[in-house]
């Protein structure tokens, strides 16, 4: 078999792959709207390396948020007002 006729197939499998792993993803994520999931599965589907990279990119993010965001109080931008900083500080 000729390499080339190889290295061709090898490259198809993976973006194969790489279009049904991203597609999954999407798929689990809570994150986006039904429309836009269908938008990305034909972005996906329709552009096989940019499609897939630029959805993977917006996809990877999300995957673990429920929707619900926690918030422990703590914010590491502000320092406590103990130590004589409680923010941006602005001057008369």
């Amino acid at each position: 078999m000729n390499p080339l006729i190889v290295v061709a197939i090898i490259i198809a499998i993976v973006l194969l792959a790489m279009n049904v792993y991203v597609t999954y993803l999407l798929a689990k994520s809570e994150f986006f709207e039904p429309a836009q999931k269908y938008a990305q599965y034909v972005l996906i589907w329709l552009l096989p390396v940019i499609g897939v990279l630029a959805c993977y990119l917006f996809v990877q993010p999300t995957l673990g948020s429920s929707g619900s965001h926690s918030f422990d109080g703590e914010d590491a931008a502000f320092v406590s007002g103990s130590d004589g900083y409680a923010g941006p500080l602005y001057h008369d």
